[in-house]
């Protein structure tokens, strides 16, 4: 959803990182909203920027979670719950990070496995990673996956540590390369 928000326009995404502010003036010594036909250019558009914003957070969400944000009139406000909600506070979200470094440190491929359900695995680690903002390195994850399979690819796994460059190698490209090798075993 970030993506989209940051595509609407900037004033949207200003909106959602720097919270709005609707125009207020002060009358008799007391703040009062500003009539809208008296905004400037500058106050209407970063009032659209939130529209915008909010608009988008509210059409993303199911019913469930658009009621714990109904009540919001800006995108900041709407997109901290959500961060609460999905993410949890910082402690449940450590917590949960240190659980996904776990999951991914004890990561093998079993025997039964297929080479298609332990990428599935595996990019399932690392989307969950990546969702709570930590991003585990390609690099490190394509090491991991040459480390973590069975005793059966080890063949495999040293023609393609001896054919490419590891550190520059993509998981899609790793699997791909499984995948060849097995289709074309296939064939023969």
């Amino acid at each position: 959803m970030i993506f989209f928000i940051k595509t609407l326009d900037g004033k949207a995404w200003r909106a959602l990182v720097g919270g709005y502010e609707p125009p207020m003036v002060t009358v008799n010594g007391v703040s009062v909203s500003k009539p809208e036909i008296d905004w400037t250019d500058a106050e209407e558009q970063a009032s659209v920027g939130n529209a915008r914003a909010i608009n988008a957070i509210f059409n993303g969400v199911d019913l469930n979670v658009f009621k714990l944000i109904n009540s919001c009139t800006t995108a900041k406000k709407a997109w901290k719950i959500l961060e609460v909600a999905y993410e949890g506070t910082s402690k449940v979200k450590i917590s949960r990070l240190q659980l996904i470094t776990s999951k991914f440190e004890a990561l093998k491929m079993t025997e039964d496995e297929t080479v298609s359900i332990y990428n599935e695995r595996v990019l399932e680690i690392a989307n969950d990673s990546l969702l709570l903002g930590e991003k585990i390195s390609k690099s490190k994850i394509v090491r991991k996956v040459l480390r973590s399979l069975p005793i059966k690819f080890d063949m495999k796994v040293t023609a393609i540590e001896e054919a490419h460059d590891i550190t520059t190698l993509k998981l899609d490209e790793l699997f791909f390369l499984f995948f060849a090798k097995m289709s074309f075993r296939n064939l023969t």
